[in-house]
């Protein structure tokens, strides 16, 4: 290389570093959410693209465990940001970014959520530089960032001296839950930091954890009170300088690297009053600084519709949650089991009336309903095809991510169709598949989102059931397995029709908003060359094979 060119590489990159030396300006880079596609991946099961923090205080990865390190990293994924693109996500989702704790006997705090230090990041995954960097060149490549946080607990940073010896017994880390909690020493193994609303930060003492014990996540008040399993010590948020120390917190983060979203964990796990604190308080400080339209999406992992909806209701409080009454009811029992598609009825239409009717104030724009999160397997779930290892099957469940009211929400490796089942079994290593972009599975989703970005009434129409048969995948009735929906908007209309039936073609005459008259397309299929006729009252006569989907339009 001559001297010149050595000169010219030097100073680009160092042009680079001091673009991420320093906070980046603050800015809103989206513009409605629903027009979104999210991509989550588990930072340390991505990329690897730094092994100088392979290693750190003499713990490494672990290849063949996958409850241990496995090394990814934020320059692993700014180096494949163009994957990403590539499959046609237009955000993505990452680990939670503060230090953890690193190693416990049976795991260790790969996935981000054991957090210590809250007001730096993890050296596992990089410096601040490489997070700025990070958001900065996904910006670069048009892709919204939204990154994991917890407010209800930190990691295993005190053992409970129970016996007052001063030493760790195996029944001191999760002692049973009490009400009136342990008044007894803690022996702490990790300071917990938080940023205070003074703007210095502080070490927690034990005034600022509840110190009750393990809860019981089927009771409430041990799960709003309790630590949560495997030693995760529950924050008192009841306390003014908690929650102050929380909003200043995260606010400082966004401040710091211009993200554009929080996915809020074990939102049920923290009582009901916080949110709306929260949330306003956070939303405003943003505001301030130029930040609009920021994403408060919430993990309610629960099945039922009223307490996904609850924690939208309040003024203030988040502007969403993931949509898991789809997952377990569209996805998991119609979809995978074979059920009635008349259970779908609910968690595609009717349950919307139990939500929010309007967006939080300065929140996205969208009511909670609009902008539910809508996934077919994530991290704590077994993957879409370990649960059944089926290409018909999986397309279907992505059919309806792609095509129903709401944000849809993809799992890292979907594409490449890994197989996990539950725990680290659903964390694979997604460089061990190579990044392959040939696979069915990143096909299928390839042409679902491009016309899912084609077509507005896909991203922002309303949705209605049109066609939900009674008879199940068993049945040998006509219709068995037959279910339709249709999404509309500005004067666009979309109808998405599948038959869920395995063994056998179902037929049914289904309602639609279309004209009579109207000859309809099926654009899943660009070179099908049926057609089908809309009939007197809108009805379009529907033959389909077993497993076999049909998107039509005009």
């Amino acid at each position: 290389m001559s001297r010149f060119l050595l000169v010219l590489t030097l100073l680009v990159a160092c042009t680079a570093d001091d673009l991420d030396a320093e906070p980046p300006p603050i800015a809103t880079h989206v513009g409605d959410w629903r027009d979104e596609v999210i991509y989550q991946l588990v930072t340390d099961r991505f990329a690897n693209g730094d092994t100088s923090n392979d290693v750190l205080d003499g713990i490494g990865p672990t290849p063949d465990d996958l409850t241990r390190h496995q090394g990814g990293d934020w320059a692993g994924v700014v180096d494949r940001l163009g994957y990403i693109k590539t499959l046609g996500a237009t955000a993505i989702w990452i680990s939670p970014l503060v230090a953890n704790v690193d190693r416990t006997d049976t795991e260790d705090g790969y996935h981000g959520y054991w957090g210590t230090d809250f007001t730096q990041p993890n050296p596992r995954f990089g410096d601040l530089r490489a997070l700025r960097r990070l958001v900065r060149r996904a910006h670069e490549e048009d892709l919204r960032v939204i990154v994991d946080i917890v407010t209800n607990h930190s990691g295993r940073v005190f053992s409970y001296d129970l016996d007052r010896s001063g030493t760790i017994e195996p029944n001191e880390i999760e002692p049973p839950y009490r009400a009136e909690g342990y008044d007894v020493p803690l022996i702490y193994t990790h300071e917990t930091r938080l940023w205070g609303a003074d703007g210095a930060p502080f070490v927690l003492g034990d005034e600022h954890f509840r110190r009750r014990g393990l809860g019981n996540l089927n009771v409430f008040e041990e799960k709003i009170f309790g630590d949560f399993p495997t030693g995760l010590r529950d924050l008192d948020a009841s306390r003014g300088d908690i929650v102050d120390a929380l909003v200043e917190t995260y606010t400082r983060w966004v401040l710091e690297t211009d993200v554009d979203g929080f996915r809020i964990d074990v939102v049920p796990h923290v009582e009901d009053e916080f949110w709306p604190e929260f949330g306003a308080r956070l939303r405003a400080r943003l505001a301030a600084h130029g930040k609009h339209r920021f994403l408060l999406l919430g993990e309610v992992f629960m099945g039922d519709t009223f307490s996904l909806a609850r924690y939208t209701g309040e003024t203030g409080a988040l502007d969403s949650v993931f949509d898991f009454r789809t997952k377990f009811l569209v996805i998991d029992a119609v979809i995978l089991d074979g059920g009635p598609p008349s259970m779908a009825v609910g968690p595609l239409e009717t349950e919307r009336a139990a939500y929010r009717p309007f967006e939080q104030p300065s929140g996205i724009g969208a009511s909670p309903w609009e902008a539910r999160a809508v996934m077919a397997d994530n991290h704590d779930t077994w993957r879409l095809r370990g649960e059944l290892d089926r290409l018909d099957t999986a397309k279907l469940a992505l059919l309806v991510v792609l095509t129903s009211e709401g944000i849809p929400c993809l799992y890292y490796g979907t594409e490449q169709e890994l197989r996990g089942q539950g725990g680290g079994g659903s964390r694979e290593r997604l460089w061990d598949t190579g990044y392959r972009t040939d696979t069915p599975t990143f096909r299928w989703l390839q042409h679902l989102i491009a016309l899912r970005r084609a077509h507005l009434a896909l991203q922002r129409g309303t949705q209605r059931v049109r066609y939900a048969s009674e008879n199940d995948g068993r049945s040998d009735e006509d219709d068995a397995g037959m279910l339709a929906y249709e999404r509309a908007f500005d004067g666009e209309r979309l109808l998405v029709a599948f038959n869920v039936h395995a063994l056998k073609a179902s037929v049914a005459d289904v309602p639609t908003g279309f004209p009579v008259g109207a000859e309809l397309r099926n654009l899943l299929e660009p070179n099908d060359a049926r057609r089908w006729t809309v009939q007197p009252g809108g009805v379009v006569t529907l033959a389909l094979e077993a497993r076999e989907p049909v998107l039509l339009a005009r």
